[in-house]
């Protein structure tokens, strides 16, 4: 190109005090100066960036020419991290291309359409989120629609505890919150473990490793959560009594989970994070008492050092429990498959163990006046009971039994028979206490003490 042609129209006049350079700048010059543009905004972002993103393919290209350029006039790099990640391959592992018709259209997947000459559904931006989450970006990375399925079918789960969370908290506010010492055992248990989980979370953030973060919210949120405390605690929340002790606590703790998860997945899942936070039935404060209205306002969870502080003791015992409970539940599959059991209610658990001091903590949690931590509870039985000895009368009547490793070392015999008993219309435990009470003859003890102080309905007027 001549002078003329390569000058803008106004100054084409002036050519002839022009002269062509034919040296070849470096081709990543224009983008390995661009800090020199952004940062150089009266009121932007300030030197050095926290983090520089691209492709592996950018080591000697963006990464080098950003850092050379800026060496050379600012005497430092323009950023203080640098992360490079993998290309994103189809379901087989090959490389996209629009001949083979391999190729995964980002807004098909968020909007639905037709996708590999298959018509897909829309899964919404924040699956897709939620999949970048789950893949380990260091290498590349696979997608296609068995990939999405399986992570919306994740979401969706997820979905569904954080409703279970709402929904259990539609007549909690903070003033009936449980102080942290009178709360039960098994409610003080579940907040160190919801601590140390947004810890981990925390640090997984700082280090980017978001599939870490997927992978510790997808094992807590729907494993652990789901499959024991949510379990346990339906009995407290539905039983009770709506103001209730066992209640109240156990809806302490439920707050405190959906506070904390809504804003540790806030920024893999904002619209997620965002709809619970429209939706939480009860005001979240700050020190000043003004409410907080958008989830990203909120901040991170503070750091809770009595949550932290459970015993190191009780830590390695509800290990324990949580074992044991596993190896009930395999009597109990026993006895429901020999027809002697339908229900896990219908049943009454037998404990023994030659270790003293573990026995003598399953007998406290057997007799536990706090309803909370009854043994019988966390089984979801109607009954449990420590045995001092186990002799042949004993086994005669106890149909399913077998001895099993706690831990690896602590050996617990557990037996199961039909729970003592009628079933309580209310609760459906099984005790003899059934029958008991004359206004209420189908009602447990619990049950009645519940029943017997609601308001009896208005009469109807013709």
């Amino acid at each position: 190109m001549k002078v003329e042609d390569l000058l803008p129209e106004k100054y084409r006049d002036q050519a002839l005090d022009y002269e062509k350079g034919m040296d070849t700048m470096d081709v990543w010059f224009d983008s390995g100066s661009s800090w020199a543009t952004v940062f150089g905004k009266s009121g932007g972002p300030k030197f050095p960036a926290d983090l520089y993103l691209e492709g592996t393919d950018q080591h000697r290209g963006w990464f080098q020419s950003s850092l050379l350029t800026s060496i050379a006039t600012k005497g430092k790099a323009p950023y203080s991290s640098v992360i490079t990640h993998g290309f994103v391959l189809d379901e087989k592992g090959c490389k996209m291309s629009k001949s083979l018709g391999n190729v995964v259209d980002p807004r098909t997947i968020i909007e639905g359409g037709k996708n590999s000459k298959q018509e897909a559904p829309g899964y919404g931006a924040d699956v897709l989120r939620l999949w970048v989450s789950s893949v380990d970006y260091t290498g590349d990375v696979m997608i296609g629609t068995q990939v999405i399925q399986q992570i919306s079918e994740i979401y969706r789960k997820l979905r569904g505890t954080l409703r279970y969370l709402l929904g259990n908290l539609h007549d909690w506010e903070a003033v009936n919150a449980v102080s942290y010492n009178d709360l039960p055992m098994i409610d003080k248990h579940a907040l160190f473990q919801l601590e140390n989980v947004v810890n981990t979370i925390r640090e997984s953030y700082d280090n980017y490793a978001f599939f870490k973060i997927f992978q510790i919210i997808q094992r807590f949120v729907i494993v652990d959560l789901s499959s024991f405390y949510f379990d346990v605690a339906k009995d407290r929340l539905y039983v009770g009594g709506t103001s209730s002790l066992t209640r109240r606590s156990c809806q302490t703790v439920l707050a405190a989970h959906l506070l904390s998860i809504a804003r540790v997945i806030a920024p893999i899942l904002p619209h997620l994070a965002e709809d619970v936070w429209q939706n939480l039935p009860f005001q979240f404060t700050v020190q000043d008492g003004s409410a907080v209205k958008f989830v990203f306002e909120s901040k991170w969870p503070v750091p809770n050092e009595k949550w932290l502080a459970f015993p190191i003791e009780e830590i390695d015992f509800w290990g324990k429990i949580l074992q044991l409970r596993t190896e009930v539940n395999k009597v109990l599959e026993a006895a429901r498959t020999g027809k002697l059991i339908g229900s896990s209610l219908e049943a009454k658990v037998y404990l023994h163990t030659s270790d003293a001091s573990l026995a003598s903590r399953l007998h406290e949690m057997c007799t536990a006046s706090n309803d909370a931590d009854a043994l019988h509870r966390i089984f979801i039985t109607s009954q449990a009971e420590m045995l001092h000895h186990v002799e042949d009368e004993i086994l005669k009547t106890i149909p399913y039994s077998g001895e099993y490793l706690i831990q690896g070392s602590d050996r617990v015999w557990i037996g199961v028979s039909r729970a003592e008993g009628l079933k309580c219309e209310r609760c459906w435990n099984y005790t003899p206490q059934v029958g008991s009470f004359v206004e209420h003859p189908t009602l447990c003890g619990r049950c009645y003490k519940v029943v017997a102080v609601q308001p009896e309905p208005a009469a109807a007027v013709c």
